[in-house]
Order: structure tokens, then C-alpha cells, then sequence
């Protein structure tokens, strides 16, 4: 028995991933990936979540231009798609211009870097995706009994 993946809608991943819908219209011109899901009946899997989010620290937070990574970008979709969600735990993507992978966060010292890359590990972005999707409400405390708890024998 197979499990269908999760799919979520385009609001739903923009409102999770925290992107704008101006954004994801940009990233379309420019990642391939992005572009073969048009319209608003598009879905997303859990995958494309953490691929949006780590596009937004690219362009956003690091301010690279899509428009000269898309291929990278494109490359990072793939990569993600193709690993289960459960083993994106530890890993750092390390986006190119024209290429991107995973490898877990340990491997990245070892690694030799032949050109300028975008490293952005996984763990953060699946925190805060875990926490938009299960927000934890602050438990109410249990209130004092009025009177001490008692044995009681049951008649049977």
C-alpha cells in the first residue's frame, strides 16, 4: 500500500513558506520547476515548501537575483523532490548559478568549493515550516481539585 503525499495549494504554500504571491510569479520566469505548476489549481508537496523558503533566503535574505540563479534554483527543487522529507534533517543545500545539492551538514568542511555558492542549511527552514503548520498553543494549566482525591470501589 502506497501513502499519497500531502499536497498543499499555492496560498497555502505561499502563507507557510512566508513568500509573497509577486514572488513565486518572478521565481516562475525563472525556475523551471516553479513554471511546470501554473495556475491556481497548482499543488505542492512538502518538498516545495522547503524549496520556497529556501528560495526566499536567497533572494531575500542574501540578495541574490533569481533571474541569474534560476538554474541553481531549478537544480535545489529537483534535489528536494527526490529526497524524502524525513532525511532533509542535517543536510545544507549549496545552490550554484546553474547547479545545486544536498549533503549533510558535516561533509560541507570537507567539501572543495571550485566557485562562489549559496549555503543555507535545512534545519532552520524545517523548524520554522513545522512550527506554521503546527503552531503550539500554550497549554492551560490544570486547576486545583476542591476537595483530595479518593479510592473508589466499584459494586461489580
Amino acid at each position: 500500500m502506497s501513502l499519497t503525499p500531502i499536497q498543499f495549494t499555492q496560498e497555502q504554500v505561499r502563507d507557510i513558506a512566508q513568500v509573497s504571491p509577486g514572488d513565486v510569479r518572478q521565481w516562475r520566469k525563472s525556475v523551471a520547476y516553479l513554471a511546470a505548476k501554473p495556475g491556481k489549481s497548482a499543488r505542492f508537496a512538502f518538498s516545495d515548501l522547503v524549496g520556497l523558503a529556501l528560495t526566499r533566503e536567497l533572494t531575500g535574505t542574501l540578495g541574490a537575483r533569481i533571474s541569474e540563479i534560476g538554474s541553481g534554483v531549478d537544480a535545489l527543487f529537483q534535489a528536494l523532490a527526490e529526497a524524502r522529507p524525513a532525511h532533509l534533517q542535517g543536510l545544507v543545500a549549496i545552490v550554484e548559478r546553474a547547479d545545486a545539492r544536498l549533503i549533510p551538514a558535516p561533509d560541507l568542511v570537507a567539501r572543495q568549493l571550485r566557485s562562489p555558492v549559496f549555503v543555507a542549511p535545512c534545519d532552520p527552514i524545517l523548524a520554522e515550516i513545522g512550527a506554521r503548520m503546527m503552531p503550539i498553543a500554550p497549554g492551560a494549566s490544570q486547576t486545583a481539585l476542591p476537595f483530595p482525591p479518593r479510592a473508589v470501589r466499584s459494586g461489580a
